[in-house]
């Protein structure tokens, strides 16, 4: 059946909220091994529902779900205008996030959701080059993106 890659909206924030929850978990819970409390407040306090409606309410930020057989296993979040400070100035984009379950790594949804993203980055004249990635995003984009 393959990936589909919608553009996500307000009916989709809980859906987010969890996938952001599960993904980061998988990701760097082994991190937090000996400290399940501080993981468990970062997941509270990143992925709330009414933190993840707000962004979702913000023009600046664009957000993409990514289904698996009707199922949502994954997502990417796009920040426009984003200028680091080395850039100031210039018309950047930030890819904040990008995650994908970890059961469905290796099915190409991450350079699906990537290619969402860079589109729409394209779109508003983004200069590829500037487009950036947080802390911690390379090693979730090369694993999203296997």
């Amino acid at each position: 059946m393959g990936v589909q890659i919608r553009r996500a909206d307000a009916v989709d924030t809980a859906v987010i909220a969890l996938l952001g929850r599960i993904t980061f978990g998988e990701t760097f819970g082994y991190l937090f091994r000996d400290h399940q409390d501080d993981l468990r407040a970062y997941l509270d306090r990143t992925f709330d529902v009414a933190k993840i409606e707000r962004s979702l309410g913000k023009p600046e930020n664009a957000y993409w779900l990514a289904f698996s057989a009707g199922l949502p296993v994954g997502y990417a979040k796009l920040k426009q205008p984003s200028a680091p400070p080395a850039m100031a100035g210039q018309h950047a984009a930030q890819l904040q996030k990008i995650y994908v379950l970890h059961q469905f790594l290796g099915q190409r949804i991450g350079p699906a959701l990537l290619g969402q993203a860079m589109c729409e980055a394209a779109a508003k004249a983004a200069q590829p080059s500037a487009i950036g990635a947080r802390r911690f995003a390379f090693r979730i984009m090369a694993r999203a993106l296997a």
